[in-house]
């Protein structure tokens, strides 16, 4: 099993607390481009929800199931079962097993051409009150920045719909926004944070001794982006920004 190397920082300095107001919705809105996105973005934040009675919804936007186009080992097939799995042992780790998942199976990588039809999917899940937390276009991560778009666009047909964006790959670029909120992890949430993000091993692991068999997130990226504090930044629902801040 992959292992994931986590830190601790002495509990007396911090706890498990907001920096800036929490989300006001009592549903919170995972929206993850693809499998591992949810836990890297708001795994605590989500193990926060649970712990205060709010209910939780994953939208997995896409399967995953194109991490490895290059591998003779593993099918596209194989990895759609496999992330699904490896999702569903996350979120137990996380201690959220209860957790709703919806599954729109948008094609992976082809996210860009289809932000019409995934605002549209993801706009009739969304309810009055909801706190979405989605991707940004910071990411530069094709998928992650269509889907931020469809996420703005889905949002904005419901004004009472509190969107955040999430940093994942921003981080590892160093590309974020400076965050209006954060999410200090204690001690036992950062350590679920990291037994959840494990399960990834389809991610994190060679799946043979090829070139084309991964890793796809490699151990300075993930350091990157597993951190004992989630940032989020407050978005305006249905705000489009122009082509020279898409991914290059």
């Amino acid at each position: 099993m992959v292992a994931v190397s986590v830190a601790f920082v002495d509990a007396a300095t911090r706890s498990a607390a907001w920096s800036g107001s929490p989300p006001l919705g009592e549903r919170i809105v995972v929206v993850a481009p693809h499998p591992d996105d949810e836990v890297l973005a708001a795994g605590g934040l989500m193990r926060w929800a649970a712990e205060q009675g709010r209910e939780i919804l994953i939208v997995a936007v896409t399967d995953g199931e194109a991490s490895h186009p290059a591998s003779s080992r593993v099918s596209r097939t194989d990895l759609r079962r496999r992330r699904a799995l490896e999702r569903d042992e996350a979120l137990v780790r996380l201690g959220i097993p209860a957790t709703d998942v919806v599954r729109l199976q948008v094609d992976d990588f082809a996210c860009a051409r289809l932000i019409p039809e995934v605002a549209r999917r993801l706009g009739a899940l969304l309810r009055a009150e909801d706190t979405v937390i989605g991707p940004t276009m910071t990411d530069r991560h094709p998928d992650h920045v269509a889907v931020a778009e469809a996420v703005a666009v889905a949002s904005s047909g419901n004004r009472n719909v509190e969107l955040w964006e999430a940093p994942t790959w921003a981080l590892v670029h160093e590309t974020a926004e400076e965050p209006d909120r954060t999410l200090v992890l204690d001690a036992p949430a950062w350590e679920a944070k990291g037994h959840a993000m494990a399960a990834y091993r389809s991610q994190l692991e060679p799946l043979g001794p090829d070139p084309g068999d991964g890793p796809v997130v490699h151990p300075h990226e993930l350091a990157a982006m597993l951190r004992p504090v989630e940032v989020f930044r407050e978005a305006a629902a249905g705000s489009r920004r122009g082509p020279s801040q898409r991914a290059r």
